[in-house]
């Protein structure tokens, strides 16, 4: 994949990723690919016998219980309800491309 208007280069643990995103959304990204390369190295330097893939899903465990400990500015329920898990899986989906299929739509097809 090349660079384009819409796509930003992204590294985490070393490794570099096109993801496609918006332009008005590209700061925000780059801040998420950030915190997230220091998350998996904090892990990768505590377990380095652990691979990437298990970096990333203990990381994955922890940001979702962090934001579904964490209550919402209103008051009531959390930050992660059903709609915003269904909008985050659908951007991520979206930025991923064809590859982005979650384990259900695969089931489907």
């Amino acid at each position: 994949m090349t660079s384009d208007n819409n796509s930003v280069l992204l590294t985490i643990l070393n490794k570099s990723y096109w993801v496609n995103c918006p332009p008005e959304e590209r700061s925000s990204l780059l801040e998420s690919a950030r915190y997230l390369d220091e998350r998996m190295y904090r892990i990768q330097r505590r377990v380095s016998k652990l691979d990437r893939e298990q970096i990333a899903v203990m990381v994955a465990l922890n940001i979702t219980h962090e934001l579904l400990k964490k209550p919402t500015a209103e008051g009531g329920g959390t930050l992660l309800d059903d709609v915003r898990l269904a909008q985050l899986e659908d951007k991520l989906n979206r930025a991923l491309g064809s590859e982005g299929t979650t384990d259900k739509q695969a089931a489907e097809k």
